[in-house]
């Protein structure tokens, strides 16, 4: 790996490892609140009540009574009455996996993808595959070199069903929200595959491809653009 591509992902992972801390850190604020809501103090105290109603029934109607006197008692910025910070499990970070001792030096393609298309780009790149639900994430954290979207990654049964289907805003969401971030990177938006739909070929793309070998040749013509 060069220098001047490893200065760039240091710098990448720094980033998005602040946005992860500030992330945790609403995190845990929302689950304070969360922990002081009186619905979530309501639903525990029934469900207590439906393990155990020989013991903890006959004390239901006292303790639902406690907790609609105290409906209105303001809480600690915190979240809790004692102002303890609430700690989360420490989980494993995308970037995190990033750092690895042989990183790959070829073409890597982050991709939204149908199984052929991800199989054919596979022989030729290392393909990360984005599904609509972390998309954004992966991508953002992830070092690759263009984002490719297959023009049959809507067809049913993927992962990207009904992709450009109107009414499924989920899945044009997601997918704005990848081309954005591309576009923030200065990483090539490449539409994959031949008859793409008319939702997909309206869109500004910088190539339509439908040979692998192309890619390769297009992040070379957009190198010096850099």
């Amino acid at each position: 790996m060069s220098d001047a591509k490893a200065n760039r992902q240091v710098a990448r992972l720094r980033a998005v490892l602040r946005e992860r801390e500030s992330r945790v850190e609403e995190l845990e604020r929302r689950l304070a609140a969360l922990e002081t809501s009186t619905t979530l103090q309501f639903g525990r105290l029934v469900a207590g009540a439906a393990r155990n109603p020989r013991r903890r029934g006959v004390r239901l109607p006292k303790e639902l009574y406690r907790l609609w006197r105290k409906r209105n008692v303001p809480v600690s910025e915190s979240g809790n009455a004692d102002g303890e910070r609430i700690t989360l499990d420490r989980i494993d970070r995308p970037e995190d996996r990033l750092l690895i001792a042989a990183p790959h030096e070829g073409l890597v393609i982050a991709g939204v993808l149908g199984a052929r298309a991800a199989a054919v780009l596979a022989e030729h790149a290392k393909v990360i595959r984005l599904y609509p639900h972390d998309a954004s994430i992966v991508l953002d954290s992830a070092d690759v070199d263009m984002l490719v979207v297959d023009a049959a990654a809507g067809e049913p049964g993927g992962p990207w069903a009904y992709l450009g289907v109107p009414g499924m805003y989920d899945r044009d969401r997601a997918l704005n929200d990848i081309r954005e971030l591309a576009v923030a990177r200065d990483l090539p938006l490449v539409l994959w595959g031949e008859a793409p739909p008319a939702t997909l070929s309206c869109l500004h793309w910088d190539a339509t491809v439908t040979a692998p070998g192309r890619l390769a040749d297009l992040l070379a013509e957009h190198a010096p653009a850099r």
